[in-house]
């Protein structure tokens, strides 16, 4: 698939899981908090929604060819360096990342009211991460 078709493919994605998120996420932290099964398919959920992103991010730098990047920071670094992010933007990426690896590798540690503070109120970045991707699109040589 060309960088170009999997950018496409991958914000599609995206949104699908933002949608999935919306639409399990109760209306009060404390019913958030009292249902395991919710948690676990939001932590979840969200966690490939970050996961688009950098894939999403990999393409772009595909696309445009500004090199192999050799680690998701990495990927991070070459998209701001490049202009495919704003630097307010690589940094909201960055605690997203952030954010990912907490959910992945620190179960018995995860803040339940931060996670659904962050669902509740973060999901923006995604909104504007999509709107830089497709203004980057634009004005990128065709692979």
């Amino acid at each position: 698939m060309k960088p170009r078709e999997k950018i496409i493919q991958k914000l599609s994605e995206m949104d699908k899981y933002l949608d999935e998120v919306e639409a399990m996420l109760p209306s009060t932290v404390d019913d958030y908090v009292e249902n395991l099964q919710v948690r676990r398919a939001c932590e979840k959920t969200i966690e490939l929604a970050i996961e688009t992103v950098i894939n999403v991010l990999s393409a772009a730098i595909a696309l445009s060819n500004f090199g192999i990047p050799s680690s998701e920071d990495s990927i991070i670094q070459i998209a701001e360096k490049n202009k495919i992010l704003n630097a307010s933007l690589a940094s909201r990426i960055r605690e997203m990342k952030g954010f990912r690896n907490i959910i992945v590798h620190k179960y018995g540690e995860i803040d339940d009211e931060r996670v659904y503070k962050y669902l509740s109120n973060e999901l923006d970045d995604f909104d504007n991460f999509r709107k830089q991707i497709l203004t980057f699109m634009k004005h990128a040589k065709s692979k």
